[in-house]
């Protein structure tokens, strides 16, 4: 009987222990909370100024939401993020087709461009930046916004000017293109300069254009070759950048671009390179490293899916950023990606290419040890997720 008393008066004591540590001290420890949940916690009670009593129920109630979504040990949680992704993307094939032709729709918000976040591919087909200003002036002063906006656009020799050849007099033209020259905020000297050094000689200056005479012994090829150099030289901006546009956002002007170069851009002392992004998942990773790369696969997805109004629980697609970033570099869920790692000849052959795998395997002498969903499912024995990964034995 007193042995009986002293249990339960330890029980109680370790209960109310417990029941204090999740509002006074180590919440992780004693509800297995993550850190962040617990650091927002203890600024909400402070901001608010709860009650013990209100902050132990505001506590339990928050463990047992937490507790009711966490995944259980062995859900099959690949196969459950696998067609929480998929059903949508039926959904946004579909709206793609019904939208076509649609001028509105821009093919690079659908299902296009989740095939292209996750397949990793190298270059995104409609590559944009939003880029941020660290400058205040430039913040709510448009036409410096714009100004400067107008000096990234990545401009050639050959869309301000035009040319005109006589190649029998190997003589040749070029004319300014004044209204490109405005619109691209030009200066003349500077193209001059340009266009003379490109060419490697110095032209007759007239009003509106430069003329430019090649000694006679040239051969046309060569005049040719040197003019076509000239047009695709660089005179200002930063390579990729192909338009700019000024817009408010939250009280203050940020630059949209079609065209992206991250490294060129966060080095420039306007702008803020720590909010300034760019739709190029891989681009990202190079520049910023593979953890930014993971967060741009989240961010990405997500904003897809919100743009469509597809609600999909966020945990599913940062299951597939970390299988498609875990070792370090982005890698896409196609055959010459993720697939091709895959250690079972079996989950490789499943996918693509099905006879080549397994004579390849076959070739090499690989073992399948049938651990993974596919290659079970495909030899006929139960798979290791949900009830398969307890071996029970009833007598």
């Amino acid at each position: 009987m007193v042995k009986k008393k002293k249990e339960e008066k330890i029980v109680a004591e370790e209960k109310q222990a417990s029941e204090e540590s999740y509002v006074k001290g180590p919440v992780v420890e004693e509800m297995l909370f993550p850190e962040i949940l617990v650091t927002e916690l203890g600024k909400a009670f402070e901001k608010h100024k709860f009650s013990e009593s209100m902050k132990k129920e505001i506590t339990e109630k928050i463990k047992e939401k937490y507790m009711t979504l966490r995944a259980e040990p062995g859900e099959a949680v690949g196969m459950i993020a696998a067609q929480s992704l998929g059903e949508p993307g039926t959904q946004l094939t579909l709206r793609t087709k019904h939208y076509a032709g649609a001028a509105e729709v821009s093919v690079g918000s659908g299902i296009q461009r989740v095939e292209e976040i996750v397949d990793g591919r190298s270059k995104a087909k409609y590559p944009t930046m939003t880029i941020f200003f660290t400058r205040e002036d430039m913040k709510k002063d448009f036409k410096k916004a714009d100004k400067f906006a107008k000096s990234l656009i990545d401009v050639r020799v050959g869309e301000v000017t035009s040319t005109k050849e006589d190649l029998k007099n190997r003589v040749f033209e070029v004319e300014f293109l004044e209204n490109e020259m405005e619109e691209r905020a030009i200066d003349r000297k500077d193209l001059i300069d340009k266009i003379e050094e490109a060419l490697k000689m110095k032209g007759n200056k007239k009003a509106r254009s430069i003329e430019f005479e090649f000694p006679k012994a040239t051969e046309v090829i060569n005049i040719r070759r040197t003019v076509n150099k000239m047009k695709k030289t660089r005179i200002q901006g930063v390579k990729g950048i192909d338009k700019t546009m000024i817009l408010e956002e939250k009280g203050e002007n940020i630059i949209k671009t079609s065209g992206t170069n991250l490294k060129a851009i966060i080095k420039m002392e306007e702008v803020d390179g720590s909010r300034t992004i760019t739709n190029d998942i891989r681009e990202i990773s190079k520049v910023l490293g593979i953890e930014a790369g993971r967060i741009s696969v989240i961010m990405e997805l997500k904003k897809v899916l919100d743009d469509n109004r597809i609600a999909v629980d966020v945990r599913h697609i940062m299951l597939l950023a970390d299988l498609m970033t875990y070792d370090g570099e982005i890698k896409g869920i196609v055959r010459t990606g993720i697939t091709k790692e895959k250690a079972s000849p079996f989950a490789r052959a499943s996918f693509e290419e099905t006879v080549k795998h397994l004579v390849e395997a076959a070739f090499k002498g690989e073992k399948e040890n049938l651990q993974g969903v596919v290659e079970n499912i495909i030899v006929g024995l139960p798979i290791k997720v949900g009830t398969g990964t307890v071996k029970l034995v009833t007598r």
